[in-house]
């Protein structure tokens, strides 16, 4: 094809009377080019990272923080942590300090590293708040922090909001203020260090709104949007942000592994060597519902998973 012949096809797309033209191409080029991007780093994150994960986790700093809840996917985090021979501090509340207590004598005896548990009394209120967060931060001041991982409650039974109970709202709260101020602590110390990594976990539910999760899924939303807000502003200081949303409705760990539900410590152990990724899913499988879910348009979307959910709650 020569020169001349080229101009001509040029000239012809861009005459007037073939504006859909243009809009065909253009329209056509960018699907093309998000596909192969989604694809490209697909395969970096949940394939290459998973094979190729030789990479020396101390080298953001010798202690890993997790607000632990037994039962949720951070628990499963901080012993992928434990295996990278991370430090692990562990902090709970009261009503879960026999059982972290265990798992930190588990953690020490099985991979050999350091495991600390700090118990928080999350129901302070008013003036005992400051007491917990001087508290959290004398606890915190001496150690090289690497990686700090949050995670929200456990979600609740899906229900109509009127039904939540005020110890499930306030839960979500006092989480999300305790998680705020634990990032603000770890990213003060990172900044001098010019190095570390935060993961804070949400769900999935907070893409869009949920009916019978409205609460929850608010609350996911908060977490997803602050960690990639924070995640511009801390990357100049060599700080990785990470927002954690998997598709995890399931976090019985002798479930069995389907194309809805994935055992969590195989969810845990894809993430940790995904780690430095700004929003992940965590897992291959998620990623590609997130990507098939993505081609629907919202508005279908929203419209499907809410009808499922007033159904399933009726």
């Amino acid at each position: 094809m020569n020169a001349d012949t080229v101009s001509r096809l040029i000239c012809q797309f861009i005459r007037f009377e073939e504006p859909l033209a243009l809009l065909g191409i253009y329209f056509l080029s960018s699907t093309l080019l998000h596909l192969t991007w989604s694809t490209l780093s697909g395969l970096h994150y949940y394939v290459l990272a998973q094979w190729f994960s030789s990479r020396d986790y101390r080298c953001y700093g010798r202690w890993a923080v997790v607000m632990i809840e037994p039962g949720a996917l951070t628990y499963y985090y901080a012993e992928e942590l434990a295996k990278k021979k991370l430090d692990i501090k562990l902090i709970c509340g009261e009503r879960d300090e026999t059982v972290v207590e265990r798992f930190a004598i588990h953690l020490h005896q099985t991979y050999k590293v350091a495991a600390e548990v700090l118990v928080l009394d999350y129901s302070s209120e008013g003036d005992q708040i400051e007491t917990l967060l001087s508290c959290l931060e004398n606890n915190l001041k001496n150690l090289d922090i690497g990686v700090i991982v949050n995670q929200l409650p456990t979600p609740h039974s899906p229900g109509p909001h009127v039904t939540v109970s005020r110890c499930d709202l306030d839960d979500n709260i006092r989480t999300i203020a305790l998680m705020t101020h634990l990032i603000k602590l770890g990213i003060s110390k990172m900044r001098t260090q010019r190095r570390g990594c935060i993961v804070n976990i949400g769900h999935v539910s907070g893409e869009y709104p949920h009916a019978h999760l409205a609460a929850y899924g608010a609350s996911c939303m908060f977490v997803d949007y602050f960690s990639r807000g924070l995640s511009r502003e801390a990357a100049c200081h060599n700080i990785h942000i990470q927002s954690l949303t998997p598709h995890l409705d399931s976090i019985e760990d002798d479930a069995i592994c389907t194309w809805i539900s994935v055992k969590p410590h195989t969810v845990a152990r894809h993430a940790v060597n995904g780690i430095g990724k700004r929003r992940s899913y965590g897992y291959w499988m998620y990623g590609l519902r997130g990507f098939l879910a993505s081609c629907v348009p919202m508005c279908f979307r929203s419209f499907y998973t809410n009808t499922l959910m007033i159904r399933h709650c009726d």
